[in-house]
């Protein structure tokens, strides 16, 4: 799955290992994603890096800018998306959100009810689909959860996923 890939990237370049695609009504990848928190500012003026706010998900937006029919896209990640980035998935009005796993220290899902606000209502949310692809993606993200998450961070994930402790 490219959202793997893309978040095996992201470690090798000192980020988070999260990563997104956003596909079109055909299938087609229209954007990708990673995150790029702790990497240098990009030269392209739709890229972002070096900042808070580099999340895959945003990069992915950045890349995209103007997303034309999002009513036909679908965005695909590793990782549960963060409150920051549900927002804008929601403002934006996807026609779908799937990710690989859950995070459940981080992830939107704790403070946004994706079936109870009027942004999202045209948003059909698709939490880990695939087993497999679920057990990828928590061994990949479980050392950033142990570092990154404070203590009750920490045991939110380790409750989530117990098998990922000994992973940290």
């Amino acid at each position: 799955m490219r959202t793997l890939e893309l978040a095996r990237e992201s470690v090798e370049k000192g980020s988070s290992p999260i990563g997104c695609v956003v596909v079109n009504g055909q299938g087609q990848i229209i954007a990708e994603g990673r995150n790029r928190a702790h990497e240098p500012w990009p030269d392209h003026p739709h890229e972002v890096a070096d900042s808070s706010f580099a999340h895959a998900e945003m990069v992915a937006f950045y890349r995209l800018g103007r997303i034309e029919k999002p009513e036909e896209c679908t965005l695909y990640s590793s990782l549960e998306p963060c409150l920051m980035c549900g927002g804008a998935i929601g403002m934006v009005q996807l026609a779908r959100v799937v990710w690989a796993c859950d995070d459940p220290w981080g992830g939107s899902g704790r403070l946004i009810k994706w079936d109870m606000h009027p942004a999202y209502e045209k948003t059909e949310v698709v939490p880990h689909p695939f087993e497999d692809l679920e057990q990828e993606a928590t061994k990949l993200f479980a050392p950033e959860a142990r570092k990154a998450y404070p203590a009750e961070g920490w045991e939110a994930w380790i409750k989530r996923y117990p098998e990922t402790a000994e992973l940290s």
